[in-house]
C-alpha cells in the first residue's frame, strides 16, 4: 500500500511539473492570479467597410475576459473574425494568451495571422513577456484596453473594450501576393504617446492561410508589440 501511494504521489508531481513546463507563466493573469473560467461573453459593434476606404469609420469589441483555450479562441473567432476590427481584437487576445501560455498562445497566433507574420510576433512577444524586469511588459496588451494608462497601472475599464478605426491617411491597397485588399486600421492605446498603433488586416483565399476567404487576419502589426510606457504603479492583471 505504501509503495502504491508513493507511486501516485510521484506521478502527481510529474504532472504538475509538466504543466509548469508547458505554461511558462504558470497560467496566471499577470499578477499571480488564475483567470476566471466563467463563460466568455463577447460583443462587436460599429462598422468598417470591407471594400471601400472610408476614413474614420470605427468599431469596438467588448468582452468580459480573455479566452483560456484554443477552443474558446476559435469560438470567439467564429463570432467576430469576419469583421476587420474583430481581427484586431483577436490579435490582442492571442498575444495575451501567449503571455499566459506559450504553446496555447502560439496556436492562436497562427489562427489569426498570415503565415509570414507569425514568427515576427512570437519573437518579440518572447522578449516582452520574458524575465528581464527592465524590458518586460506583462501589461503590454492591457495598454490597448479602454481606460488603461501608465498612471493607473494599466487597469482597464470593465468589461474590456478594444477601440478600432480606419486610418485616415492610408487608403486600402490591393496586394497581389494575397489577391486581397489590405485594410490599414488603428487601435487605440493609453500606453503610447501617439495614442494609437496601426494594424494591417486582410481577407484572402491564398492557400495555407487561416483566412480561408472568410475571416480577416493580421498581416502586420509591429506597433502592437513595441514596448508601451512603463506602469507607474503595480499592474493588477487581467481576467
Amino acid at each position: 500500500m505504501i509503495a502504491i501511494m508513493t507511486m501516485m504521489l510521484c506521478a502527481a508531481f510529474v504532472n504538475v511539473s509538466c504543466d509548469k513546463k508547458n505554461d511558462l507563466n504558470g497560467g496566471d493573469n499577470g499578477n499571480g492570479v488564475i483567470p476566471s473560467s466563467g463563460p466568455i461573453e463577447v460583443s462587436i459593434a460599429g462598422s468598417i467597410d470591407h471594400s471601400n476606404y472610408t476614413p474614420g469609420q470605427t468599431g469596438t469589441v467588448t468582452f468580459n475576459r480573455f479566452p483560456n483555450s484554443v477552443s474558446e479562441f476559435k469560438q470567439v473567432k467564429e463570432q467576430i473574425g469576419r469583421e476587420p476590427h474583430g481581427a484586431v481584437a483577436l490579435e490582442l487576445m492571442a498575444f495575451e494568451m501567449y503571455r499566459r501560455n506559450r504553446k496555447t498562445g502560439e496556436e492562436c497566433i497562427q489562427l489569426i495571422n498570415t503565415k509570414l507574420n507569425v514568427k515576427p510576433c512570437t519573437d518579440r512577444l518572447r522578449e516582452l513577456f520574458g524575465k528581464d524586469g527592465v524590458y518586460a511588459r506583462p501589461y503590454q496588451i492591457a495598454a490597448f484596453l479602454r481606460g488603461a494608462s501608465p498612471s493607473n497601472g494599466y487597469t482597464p475599464q470593465e468589461p474590456y473594450t478594444i477601440e478600432v478605426s480606419v486610418n485616415t491617411a492610408r487608403p486600402y491597397q490591393t496586394l497581389t501576393d494575397y489577391n486581397a485588399k489590405v485594410l490599414y486600421l488603428e487601435v487605440k492605446t493609453g500606453g503610447k504617446g501617439s495614442g494609437r498603433e496601426t494594424v494591417e488586416v486582410l481577407k484572402t483565399t491564398r492557400a495555407g492561410e487561416p483566412s480561408n476567404g472568410e475571416f480577416f487576419i493580421v498581416m502586420n502589426c509591429p506597433g502592437v508589440y513595441a514596448q508601451v510606457q512603463p506602469a507607474a504603479i503595480a499592474f493588477p492583471g487581467l481576467k
